[in-house]
């Protein structure tokens, strides 16, 4: 990516769309990331499984063999054992995968290279409508594309969203900017990067990993490919947070507030305020213009969740919301003890909290000797 340098500590770039600056600090942060990451590739092992992942699902999601994609072949892609990179796209799967002709069809769409990206896009991920299949987000659509076509399209998700930013690199969108639109520019910058530190765009993706976490992908949760629909309402404690965004439609909160989302890609789990901290759900009600800082108590007193969560909404209040919006905080905890229930009382008519309380259920049933 060609820099000109306009005066000290700064530096622009050319691009033809975009005109965005890099100061020397994290200019030094960012050239250390690809120092790091680029030594990482220098593993044999490590460059072979860039090398096995784009033959193995370039292969798979060719344009010609997508008639014999099935179930099983598209959500072993989806987990981060297999495609060696992006975790936690995993929980999509029996989603996307409910109607595989669909998938097929759209999936045709998205890798036909005869046609522009932009009007690929905009099927798929089209402005101010639903997606065309739900869960097929840019944290997904995205990877695919890499791996078909690893010169051409880099990899755009939230990590690299947040790695953009943090580097001063992320292109400024005008307001209400489609995806397809978004995506071209950013690509552009992805592209650039990769040229001009000689890194294959699969490398450049984990450098953003080294800018927003320090490390890169290998093990970052313990997933689990679930063959059927959560019927039950069963979950390790340890694990609620991701029970409740993962099954947030059956639940009662799920029929009043939606997930903060992003070109179809939930991004209001761990919110990240960078000032006060993570945000376990951050959400909006579906009727009114009102924003919901969703708290759980995992191992913290009382007194300590209630503060965190006011902390939360006075961040919302002064940073999020807009005219004629309003913020309202919800707590789910294991059990409401009589500390909590003073607190709720004294906030009560003073600011908007509302307290639920979980039941984790489980239980063994002998079966008798036949």
């Amino acid at each position: 990516m060609p820099f000109r340098k306009v005066k000290k500590y700064a530096i622009y770039s050319k691009h033809p769309v975009i005109l965005y600056k890099i100061n020397e600090v994290k200019k030094m942060n960012l050239q250390k990331a690809i120092r790091d990451t680029k030594k990482e590739f220098e593993n044999i092992e490590r460059k072979n499984e860039e090398d096995e992942v784009i033959e193995k699902y370039g292969s798979m999601f060719n344009p010609d063999k997508l008639d014999s994609l099935t179930k099983e072949d598209f959500k072993s892609f989806l987990l981060i054992k297999n495609n060696k990179h992006w975790e936690g796209i995993h929980r999509q799967g029996n989603m996307i995968t409910q109607d595989m002709g669909k998938l097929k069809k759209v999936l045709k769409i998205l890798l036909n290279e005869e046609v522009p990206i932009e009007e690929r896009l905009n099927i798929l991920i089209p402005k101010n409508k639903a997606n065309y299949i739900k869960g097929l987000h840019r944290s997904v659509v995205t990877p695919i594309m890499l791996v078909v076509y690893p010169k051409i399209y880099g990899v755009y998700n939230k990590r690299s969203h947040d790695g953009l930013t943090k580097v001063g690199l992320m292109p400024k969108h005008g307001k209400g900017a489609a995806f397809s639109r978004k995506y071209i520019e950013i690509n552009k910058v992805l592209n650039d990067l990769a040229s001009e530190n000689n890194m294959s765009l699969f490398e450049l993706d984990s450098v953003w990993w080294r800018i927003t976490e320090g490390y890169k992908p290998i093990e970052i949760e313990e997933e689990k490919q679930e063959n059927e629909e959560i019927e039950t309402g069963f979950a390790l404690e340890m694990h609620l947070r991701r029970f409740l965004v993962d099954n947030w439609e059956k639940t009662q909160l799920g029929k009043n507030y939606e997930i903060i989302s992003e070109d179809g890609e939930i991004i209001g789990e761990e919110y990240q305020t960078k000032e006060v901290g993570n945000i376990d759900i951050l959400a909006k009600d579906k009727k009114k213009k009102e924003w919901v800082v969703i708290e759980l108590k995992k191992g913290q007193s009382n007194d300590a969740v209630i503060g965190q969560t006011l902390r939360y909404m006075g961040w919302v209040e002064k940073n999020l919301i807009k005219k004629g919006e309003s913020v309202k905080g919800i707590i789910i905890v294991k059990e409401v003890d009589n500390k909590l229930k003073s607190a709720l009382s004294f906030l009560k008519n003073k600011v908007d909290i509302d307290c639920f309380a979980y039941n984790v259920q489980f239980s063994l049933n002998e079966v008798e000797h036949f």
